[in-house]
C-alpha cells in the first residue's frame, strides 16, 4: 500500500503550499511568501501522520487530509483562503451529522466536483474503496459510500480524476494488481459499476489532457511505467501502452500549455521526467536528473505556470526543483525547499 508523504496545494492567490510528514511522523507545512517566490518558515500542524493529501475548497481555502498512525482519517482546513488553520477533526463514516464512528483508512486521494465540493476516495481498513464528499461546497461531510465490493478483494491503490462532462472517474488496483475503474453516470449521481482496464498496478496517478481527456498512469509490480488514455473526452479508452521506464514512485502534472508531464523515481532513486512533445500528443524524454536519493515526490504548478517538484532527498530532507520558464528546461539546480531561492 503506497503511503504518500508529500502533497502540494495552491492557495487562491497563487502561492504554493507544501505539506509533508517529517522524520518524527509529525505533519508539517511551508508556503511561498508570495506567488512564484521565496518560502516562509516551516510550521508543525501538529499531528502525527503516515499519509497526506490536499484539496481546495470552492472558496479557495486549502483542506489537508491525513491518516494517523492508528489508521484514522483526519482533516484540517484554512479559516479563510490563504489564512490560519482551524484545527484537526476526524472524518466520520456516517458523516458529520451523526459523528459517531471515525473513518479508518490505508490511503486516500482528493478531487473536486464541478460545483467545487471536495470529494475523497479512501481505502478503508478492510481494503474496501470508500467515497465521501461535502454535502455542499465548503460544507460538512455526507458519509462514506462503498465503491468496490468486498468479494472483489482488497484494494491496494487508488486515484481519481474529473471528466470533461463533470463526472468523476476513480481508478483502483485490487490485491492481485488488477486495474479497475468506475465512473459516475451523471455528475454527482450513481456509479456505473466497476470494470477492469487490463494491466496490473501497485501505484496509480491520473492526469487531464489539454482537450479534457483523462489519462491514467501506473507502475506494475516490477516497476514498469504504463499509461492509458480516453480516445474522446469522457469517453472510452485506447488500451495500455508501456512508457519504457521503470519507477519506484510516480506523479503527473499539466504544463501551462496543456502538455502532461510525468515525474518518477527510477530504480537508482533518481528523479526523472517524461513529457508530451505537444498537447495531447506523443511522449519524449532526455537524460536530465531532477533529484537524487529520492524516496517520495509531489509536483505543483506555480501561478506563472512553472512546474515545481518537491521530494524527499539527501539527509532525509525535503528538496525542490523547478522549471526556469513555464514548460521549459533544463531545470534549476537542486536545493532544499527551505533555502532562500526562487521557485
Amino acid at each position: 500500500m503506497v503511503k504518500r508523504t508529500i502533497a502540494v496545494g495552491r492557495n487562491r492567490d497563487g502561492r504554493l503550499e507544501v505539506f509533508y510528514i517529517g522524520k518524527d511522523a509529525m505533519l508539517r507545512h511551508n508556503w511561498q511568501r508570495g506567488p512564484n517566490g521565496l518560502w516562509a518558515t516551516e510550521e508543525v500542524l501538529p499531528w502525527q501522520a503516515v499519509h497526506v493529501a490536499v484539496g481546495v475548497n470552492a472558496d479557495g481555502r486549502l483542506e489537508v487530509f491525513w491518516i494517523s498512525p492508528e489508521g484514522e482519517l483526519w482533516h484540517d482546513w484554512q479559516r479563510e483562503a490563504g489564512g490560519a488553520w482551524v484545527g484537526a477533526a476526524p472524518i466520520f463514516v456516517e458523516g458529520e451529522a451523526k459523528g459517531v464512528c471515525k473513518a479508518r483508512a490505508q490511503s486516500a486521494c482528493v478531487v473536486s466536483s464541478p460545483d467545487g465540493a471536495i470529494e475523497i476516495f479512501y481505502i478503508d481498513e478492510r481494503g474496501v474503496l470508500q467515497h465521501d464528499r461535502q454535502v455542499e461546497p465548503n460544507g460538512d461531510w455526507r458519509g462514506a459510500r462503498a465503491i468496490s465490493k468486498p468479494e472483489q478483494g482488497a484494494c491496494i491503490a487508488v486515484d481519481a480524476g474529473r471528466n470533461q462532462d463533470g463526472t468523476l472517474e476513480v481508478f483502483y488496483a485490487l490485491g492481485d494488481g488488477t486495474l479497475m475503474h468506475d465512473w459516475e453516470i451523471v455528475p454527482g449521481g450513481p456509479w456505473n459499476g466497476p470494470e477492469p482496464m487490463g494491466g496490473r498496478a501497485i501505484e496509480i496517478r491520473t492526469g487531464t489532457n489539454a482537450d479534457g481527456r483523462l489519462e491514467v498512469f501506473f507502475r506494475d509490480p516490477i516497476g514498469l511505467l504504463w499509461h492509458d488514455w480516453q480516445t474522446t473526452p469522457s469517453g472510452g479508452w485506447h488500451g495500455l501502452e508501456c512508457l519504457g521506464a521503470r519507477a519506484r514512485r510516480i506523479d503527473v502534472a499539466q504544463n501551462r500549455d496543456g502538455r502532461l508531464e510525468v515525474f518518477y523515481i527510477d530504480m537508482e532513486n533518481r528523479v526523472r521526467n517524461l513529457w508530451q512533445a505537444a498537447p495531447n500528443g506523443d511522449w519524449g524524454t532526455d537524460e536530465e536528473i531532477l533529484g537524487e536519493h529520492a524516496t517520495d515526490l509531489a509536483v505543483g504548478q506555480n501561478e506563472d505556470g512553472r512546474l515545481e517538484l518537491f521530494y524527499w532527498g539527501p539527509g532525509d530532507e525535503v528538496w525542490h526543483n523547478w522549471q526556469p520558464r513555464p514548460g521549459q528546461g533544463p531545470w534549476n539546480p537542486i536545493v532544499r525547499y527551505d533555502v532562500d531561492s526562487f521557485g
